[in-house]
């Protein structure tokens, strides 16, 4: 993804918020990067040394053992994997939670050490292997990714691995996309993301998969070991991480709620909640650290001398709880972007803020800015009905039904998210004793 203007903007606006990115940075730089733009360090050791087995046994397959692979798990629940050149493999907790087998993940690992291989990111002079969604990145083209492609799959056959599985978890990677994009009521974006830009569409790439794994012996695929390893996964929020359910976001520990208009992609950053709308609209909302907790009014003026100021500001109840708000033009944005900026004083020492972008005049200004409006304070019983959710793996027993596991789910969109997740399209479930997952709280 290129460094656009908003996010150029975004970055003078809210600082810390979102980081910004040269074209060419040093691996540490890249690594500071996705860990902001991906919720920050997911802390399992016992699974973090599992990826890196399997990382190295790809990197061994596919460079000669020429590097020594690290692993940093991301505490997001985006699917996104990165590879970069100096061994360095980073995963999202929801690509784990995707994958159903260790030669799964190691498809998806050995695709962008594959990008590595091949010299893609300095082709491109523009981002590391993978991490698409980090700002600042630009994308591989069609012949890369599907040059990626081709290295993974031979390469991941070479370390033992079934290549199948490539074609399976790419598969399940589209249907992700699709159920991702119409939970937040952009279908469009699952068309945007197998079909656009520079990237084959994603038929293209399963077509040319799966016409190489046709000339490939089988292998290992460790399923029942990954299913062991990723029991108890955290599901959605990561311990510490504001709730989403559905389009609401949650503190129940600070008694508030707001929710995100529809169109909107929530995501947990390191230090921030991100939403993204249509007409490249931004909601950013975060907990900024700071000295003493100013009055909301002292607060927003701070904040808004970046900007040369805050206009038409005004101060009040917002939801049960004191706040101000107002609105500003980001420097260097020609007119062309506006800004609503609130800070909320949701307890005596703590102070929450909105940042809503959006283009002059875009027909979609209205309706983004609206979470700041619906931001409320909740009650005990709606805080405590939030609990944490997590994968649960069970075997097939033999009395089980689609309709009976699905029951036992705790998510929204509970078939679709049973069925994606466990590759069943119909009524019938898998042989008894075979392991599905769960999300359950």
């Amino acid at each position: 993804m290129r460094l656009a203007r908003r996010d150029l903007l975004l970055t003078v606006m809210a600082a810390s918020l979102l980081p910004a990115a040269p074209c060419i940075v040093a691996a540490d730089m890249v690594e500071d990067e996705a860990l902001d733009a991906f919720g920050g360090r997911f802390r399992a050791p016992a699974l973090q040394d599992r990826v890196a087995d399997i990382g190295q046994r790809i990197v061994d397959a596919e460079a000669g053992g020429a590097m020594r692979v690290s692993v940093t798990l991301l505490d997001s629940d985006r699917v996104n994997a990165a590879a970069l050149p100096d061994g360095r493999i980073m995963v999202t907790r929801g690509l784990l939670a995707l994958a159903r087998s260790e030669a799964e993940l190691a498809s998806v690992l050995a695709h962008e050490v594959g990008h590595v291989v091949a010299g893609h990111a300095g082709q491109r002079a523009a981002r590391p292997a993978g991490m698409a969604g980090a700002p600042g990145r630009a994308a591989f083209d069609r012949a890369q990714e599907l040059e990626a492609d081709r290295i993974g799959i031979s390469g991941m056959a070479r370390a033992g691995y079934d290549p199948a599985a490539a074609v399976a978890f790419l598969a399940r990677l589209d249907a992700w996309h699709r159920l991702d994009a119409a939970l937040a009521g952009r279908p469009g974006l699952a068309l945007a993301v197998a079909n656009g830009g520079d990237h084959p569409e994603i038929a293209d790439r399963l077509a040319a998969a799966r016409a190489r794994v046709a000339a490939l012996p089988g292998g290992e695929t460790g399923e029942g070991a990954w299913l062991d390893a990723v029991d108890g996964l955290p599901w959605g929020e990561g311990p510490g991480q504001i709730a989403f359910r559905g389009r609401a976001v949650i503190d129940p520990a600070a008694r508030f709620r707001w929710d995100a208009p529809p169109g909107v992609v929530l995501s947990h950053r390191q230090r921030s909640v991100l939403g993204s709308g249509p007409d490249d609209s931004v909601i950013v909302f975060d907990q900024p650290t700071q000295p003493e907790a100013l009055p909301a009014r002292a607060a927003l003026d701070q904040w808004g001398e970046a900007m040369g100021g805050v206009r038409d500001v005004e101060a009040g109840d917002l939801g049960g709880f004191a706040a101000a708000w107002g609105l500003a033009r980001p420097p260097g944005g020609s007119g062309a972007w506006e800004a609503v900026l609130a800070v909320i004083e949701t307890s005596a020492e703590r102070r929450d803020r909105f940042l809503v972008l959006t283009r002059t005049g875009s027909p979609v200004a209205a309706a983004t800015r609206r979470a700041v409006g619906s931001f409320r304070r909740i009650d005990a019983t709606e805080a405590a009905a939030v609990r944490p959710r997590r994968l649960a793996v069970v075997p097939v027993q033999r009395r089980d039904t689609v309709a009976g596991l699905v029951a036992r789910m705790r998510v929204e969109a509970a078939e679709a998210w049973f069925r994606l997740l466990n590759d069943v399209p119909g009524d019938a479930l898998p042989p008894r004793g075979t392991k599905l997952k769960l999300i359950v709280e």
